[in-house]
């Protein structure tokens, strides 16, 4: 068996969920499906139907069997005379045979007599090039309302250096000091430290200096020299960033299964999302 073909349990299922979602509009319910659902017929046998549904029609329910052939080989018209004796003795009104290779010429003749459908459900393949196998399904549009607010660096007093330039400002997030004991301190620290200060201030655009104590003396060590820091004091402002913006995805699904109604002359495909398509030619 090929690898993405289907145990006939789940083309029961897939079946039942067909009929299902194009009949809800209808009032069309699935009563039951399944090996284990019977009905009982007026000469007192049960019979196995795969779906069964119902449909309202005044004060009666108007029954519809499906049978499910999930075989290699085309369905022959014994078939379609079993599901015949079976409508006829347990009262349901309509019959539907779905399979997934085809039908002899004797069945669909015979089927076309008894007011039988028949159904060809099966899985898409490569050389299926009269069909396209990707459709798109719509556009999503995604809008990012996002206010940003953050401190703004104008300054860094270290007391023995003042550090002013953007660049080098921007450099200090991965600058580490050094305390007498070679303990390692992030500067980063302080300026994250900055920017939640700042931010709790809720002052935009006002300049504020804010001054952090040592513990102990640090160092910055440079390529060519040490750098005593004497003090942490740094200056800046609160901004406010807008950044607002929109993205667009276009939502496209692969092509599962085809199903194609021999009589009535539909043809239609099922996603592997449950998406039920029309699906029109190249």
């Amino acid at each position: 068996m090929a690898k993405n073909e289907l145990e006939w349990e789940e083309y029961e299922a897939i079946t039942k969920y067909i009929y299902e979602s194009l009949g809800a509009q209808y009032g069309i319910k699935v009563r039951g499906y399944g090996r284990k659902f019977k009905v009982k017929g007026r000469s007192g046998v049960e019979h196995q139907v795969d779906v069964l549904t119902e449909q309202p029609n005044g004060e009666r329910q108007l029954l519809t069997a499906i049978e499910c052939k999930y075989w290699n080989k085309k369905v022959n018209k014994d078939v379609v005379m079993k599901l015949s004796k079976i409508m006829e003795d347990s009262d349901i009104t309509s019959g539907i045979i779905v399979c997934k290779a085809g039908f002899t010429r004797d069945s669909i003749t015979f089927a076309e007599h008894e007011g039988i459908k028949l159904v060809e459900l099966r899985e898409a393949k490569e050389n299926d090039v009269d069909f396209k196998k990707t459709f798109e399904i719509g556009t999503l549009d995604i809008h990012f309302n996002i206010m940003v607010f953050r401190g703004n660096v104008t300054s860094i007093d270290l007391g023995s250096t003042i550090i002013a330039g953007e660049k080098e400002i921007m450099a200090m997030y991965y600058v580490e000091l050094y305390d007498s004991h070679g303990g390692v301190i992030p500067f980063g620290k302080y300026l994250k430290a900055f920017s939640e200060d700042i931010q709790s201030r809720g002052e935009l655009l006002k300049t504020n200096t804010i001054d952090y104590p040592l513990s102990c003396t640090l160092f910055w060590k440079l390529p060519d020299k040490e750098v005593l820091v004497e003090k942490i004091s740094i200056t800046g402002f609160l901004i406010k960033i807008d950044k607002h913006s929109k993205r667009s995805f276009l939502l496209t699904d692969q092509v599962w299964l085809i199903m194609k109604e021999l009589f009535d002359k539909r043809n239609l495909t099922l996603s592997k999302s449950g998406l039920i398509w029309s699906l029109s030619p190249d």
